[in-house]
């Protein structure tokens, strides 16, 4: 059975070893693996060989029981990623919604031997907060309907975009509805410019 958990401010800033080191310990297990994420669409395997390698990418997937795959975001949408024998752990915001790295994910996971997956989407920006420019909003909008709000707001529905992504490649999908620009409980980085993150974690 694999764990998730979606950290709030209660857990500070997850970008030092120190406080990396405390979740780790809090969830009990042996191995916690972050990436470096540059909003690519770049998935990466973790396995016992090369967990302490440091991973360039904007998904993790594993199927090794006691590592812990972690995202982190402050404002785009941690999807934690679960099946009986492998899990994984996406950033997805806007350029990870139209890039593929949804699709890429779940393939990988299949390939890992993966049956039924499981998704949660953590908390992320609201389609009422993400505005874009009208430009910006058309052109998104256009390739990805699930997108779409209205031409006046001109915002973006991330969750609703990689959602139906996420059903499209038959994975169950569940949604935690919390915007993290107007729960100040959570880091944002579109409220106040803060460089601090929330984390999503998930493990076998």
């Amino acid at each position: 059975m694999a764990r998730t958990l979606f950290t709030s401010r209660y857990f500070g800033d997850l970008k030092t070893p120190e406080s990396r080191n405390s979740l780790r310990k809090l969830l009990g297990v042996s191995e916690l693996v972050f990436m470096d994420q540059s909003h690519g669409n770049t998935v990466e395997e973790v396995t016992t060989s090369n967990l302490r390698s440091g991973f360039y990418a904007d998904a993790l997937v594993t199927s090794v029981k006691g590592i812990a795959l972690a995202v982190l975001v402050a404002d785009c949408v941690p999807i934690l990623l679960h099946s009986d024998s492998v899990v994984g752990a996406v950033h997805a915001g806007r350029k990870g919604m139209t890039n593929g790295i949804v699709g890429k994910t779940v393939s990988a996971m299949m390939g890992l031997g993966a049956g039924q997956i499981a998704a949660e989407i953590g908390p992320s920006i609201c389609a009422d907060c993400y505005q874009v420019s009208p430009e910006m909003y058309e052109a998104i909008s256009q390739d990805f309907p699930a997108s779409r709000t209205t031409s006046m707001l001109h915002a973006l529905d991330l969750r609703s975009g990689v959602r139906v992504q996420l059903e499209a490649a038959g994975v169950h999908v569940s949604q935690i509805n919390i915007c993290t620009l107007e729960n100040p409980a959570y880091f944002s980085h579109r409220r106040n410019g803060e460089s601090q993150r929330l984390a999503g974690v998930v493990s076998l």
